[in-house]
């Protein structure tokens, strides 16, 4: 029987289909409110408590923590590490960003061009959200008749990923290690935490207004369990099976306040099951690329300008019309954006390493890449 250990060594998996799945989960979920308003009930919220979309980052959260860990483990340095993380994030970033400001704005802003590009709002949504830090959504007149007005609600979850990308990082590669427990000491450490804090905000009315904290726990959760899922996968064996004891625990706990955890647990085991359930047809589509990240940061921006374009377009007429549109985008920003970038990533760690004058561990220490 295979662990997660075997399968994660092969390059053949599943993933990229599901994070284009979730992807364009995010996009469907999306459609209710941005084609209805802010009260329109999303996909699932009365099933399970949880989005379609919400559902979804959760998949990209454990997915990434998975895979975040294992590029951490295998980077010469945390230099390499940090410029691949960079290169992943920041050439799509930047361009949804420009496009954006520099013609999305003009273009459907009720305001003169002259009004929007003295307006300070205009340069604070590009700067900010580059940073990732008191991010903006809205640029001044633009879609604020729409439903949900705003330009791209989509990008707030990149602040908590490079927040964890900084916490894997902090544990060293070290703690992704066949030996040494430093690993085991993070998890108590955090599940400490996470109980206490926990504790507080079903006890205390006090901690209701902590919405950062809650949103880091929230979605912390699934990225650390696709750390210790990569932590411990030659322990975790790839078994269908292995799934239906923490299902039943969610079913056991459904409707009480430890409901999220057990659900995100049991869905954490059934992604990295479907994730390396590999088979020839779902081999092919890894051929195509990875349109996912494209598909998430440009599908809310051209969602809002069918919003505004077609007023009163329901929300599967927002789907089919969106979804075309959004791979064509994705498509562009992976074959001339996103991918060409990812090439320059040995070159670029390369020329800062020699700057820096720092050592590649792979070479100071002997150790190959995991």
């Amino acid at each position: 029987m295979n662990t997660l250990g075997d399968l994660a060594s092969r390059r053949n998996n599943n993933f990229n289909l599901i994070r284009m799945i979730g992807a364009t989960a995010v996009l469907i979920s999306h459609s209710y409110p941005l084609a209805l308003g802010l009260d329109a009930v999303e996909p699932l919220s009365n099933w399970i408590g949880l989005s379609l979309g919400e559902l979804a980052v959760i998949t990209f959260f454990c997915v990434s923590g998975f895979f975040v860990s294992l590029s951490r483990d295998r980077a010469g340095s945390t230099l390499d590490f940090f410029t691949a993380r960079f290169l992943r994030i920041y050439p799509g970033l930047t361009l949804v960003l420009l496009l954006s400001v520099l013609l999305i704005g003009p273009l459907f802003t009720t305001l003169s061009a002259s009004e929007y590009f003295r307006s300070g709002e205009t340069y604070c949504y590009l700067t900010h959200n580059l940073t990732l830090f008191s991010m903006r959504f809205h640029l001044p007149g633009v879609f604020e008749s729409n439903p949900w007005p705003g330009i791209n609600g989509s990008l707030w979850t990149l602040f908590f990923e490079v927040a964890l990308y900084v916490l894997v990082s902090a544990l060293g590669a070290s703690a992704f290690y066949s030996k040494g427990r430093q690993f085991a000491g993070f998890l108590v450490f955090y599940a400490t935490l996470y109980v206490a804090f926990k504790a507080l905000m079903l006890n205390s009315a006090l901690f209701n207004d902590f919405y950062g904290v809650e949103s880091f726990f929230t979605w912390s959760l699934p990225f650390v369990l696709g750390m210790s899922f990569y932590r411990y996968r030659e322990h975790i064996q790839h078994r269908f099976i292995g799934f239906l004891p923490f299902a039943a625990l969610a079913a056991c706990t459904w409707r009480t306040p430890y409901f999220f955890e057990c659900f995100v647990l049991a869905w954490t085991y059934l992604i990295f099951y479907l994730g390396f359930a590999t088979h020839p047809a779902i081999d092919r589509y890894n051929q195509l690329g990875d349109y996912s990240y494209g598909v998430y940061i440009y599908a809310f921006p051209i969602q809002e300008i069918l919003a505004n374009l077609f007023k009163g377009i329901g929300p599967v007429s927002m789907m089919l019309l969106a979804f075309p549109l959004v791979l064509l985008a994705a498509t562009f920003s992976w074959h001339v954006i996103e991918k060409p970038a990812m090439a320059w990533r040995r070159g670029l760690a390369g020329f800062l390493r020699s700057r820096l004058n720092i050592k590649d561990r792979r070479t100071s220490t002997g150790r190959g890449a995991a």
